[in-house]
């Protein structure tokens, strides 16, 4: 598909990362993001199990920028407050919190694939 309205439609905001680095750039990050984010997941759900916060944080921090990068600022924004609870060791708000942000990257995955035509 490749559609840029179709990433715009769906909340994404793209415009700086398009008038940067071009679309064939912001495709391919897109994929390498598509291709990665399942680990990312599982890793947190490991972390968050295991009560490994510390790790927890640095996963989610990375998950924040690159949806900020790609312009999935929802995304960004729920992975940064998951990020600054992690920071101070809040776990009852990150259980109570990570199925909406898994929710989200969910979301994420699915406008990603239709716009990459993964789908």
């Amino acid at each position: 598909m490749n559609d840029v309205n179709f990433l715009k439609a769906n909340g994404v905001d793209i415009e700086s990362s398009v008038n940067t680095f071009g679309v064939e750039l912001y495709n391919e990050s897109l994929g390498i993001f598509l291709d990665e984010i399942i680990d990312k997941i599982h890793k947190l759900q490991e972390c968050l199990q295991t009560g490994n916060i510390k790790d927890y944080t640095t996963y989610v921090h990375a998950i924040k920028g690159e949806s900020l990068y790609l312009g999935f600022k929802d995304l960004a924004n729920l992975a940064l407050t998951h990020q600054q609870k992690g920071e101070i060791n809040d776990v009852v708000y990150i259980t109570n919190n990570f199925v909406p942000l898994i929710t989200e990257i969910g979301g994420v995955i699915k406008v990603g694939k239709i716009y990459l035509g993964r789908e």
